[in-house]
């Protein structure tokens, strides 16, 4: 008895499942930037629509001893933006951006608005990386939200209006700057979804402990009128 209500206090805490977002409307734009010595630059940019979801741009400058690479996508629910560059005997910079601005409702079985933002970077030498997320989410005139998002974030937000969500997610990589060999590359990954928000753990824990103290002063009582 016991092992199967701490079964059901585990199945609980785990149940929650995120789920896409069906937006009303959607704009992606992604741009893929790229410069580096001794070769030509790159520029590649996308929008949807027109061009249908989803959108993706690329771009590199590649020189005997500087690279640079950028890449963009844009889809329902995901966006990704990864730059790299790498110099020897001169600078060279990428920029990958992702831009998605979309309107939605919440209902009222999942409240939760959730970005599941994960940036990677990595530099050494002279490299320089960065991966940012931008957020503005509004409802009608009123800002509900619009800073920097570092890692995981969720708003509880309430059923029946109408919000807008307006997210930039932009990879810089540099190298080369002021003097000196370096690489760096950086890539994020942002997925946009909805979930119903978990109780505290607190709660969780007293959910489950109450019914196993229930079961123990009963067992306790029963042993002692059989003795």
């Amino acid at each position: 008895m016991k092992r199967v209500l701490l079964a059901c206090l585990a199945a609980l805490a785990l149940c929650s499942e995120a789920r896409a977002i069906t937006f009303l409307t959607t704009q992606f734009d992604v741009t893929a930037v790229t410069t580096a010595d001794g070769a030509p630059p790159g520029v590649d940019s996308e929008s949807g629509p027109p061009s249908p979801t989803p959108v993706s741009a690329s771009a590199d400058s590649v020189g005997a001893a500087n690279i640079a690479t950028a890449g963009a996508i844009g889809a329902p629910g995901l966006l990704t933006a990864s730059a790299d560059a790498s110099a020897i005997n001169g600078i060279a910079s990428a920029v990958g951006t992702s831009h998605f601005l979309g309107t939605f409702t919440m209902s009222a079985a999942e409240p939760l608005l959730v970005l599941n933002f994960a940036p990677t970077n990595f530099a050494s030498g002279s490299g320089l990386a960065s991966t940012s997320l931008f957020a503005l989410l509004t409802a009608g005139t009123s800002t509900l939200f619009a800073d920097l998002v570092t890692g995981p974030w969720n708003f509880n937000l309430a059923p029946g209006i109408t919000y807008s969500l307006d997210l930039t997610l932009s990879s810089e990589a540099s190298a080369g700057f002021p003097a000196g060999v370096g690489d760096a590359s950086t890539s994020g990954m942002v997925a946009i979804t909805s979930a119903v928000p978990l109780p505290a753990t607190w709660l969780l824990l007293l959910t489950g402990l109450g019914p196993i103290a229930v079961w123990r002063k009963r067992a306790t009582q029963a042993t002692g009128r059989v003795a």
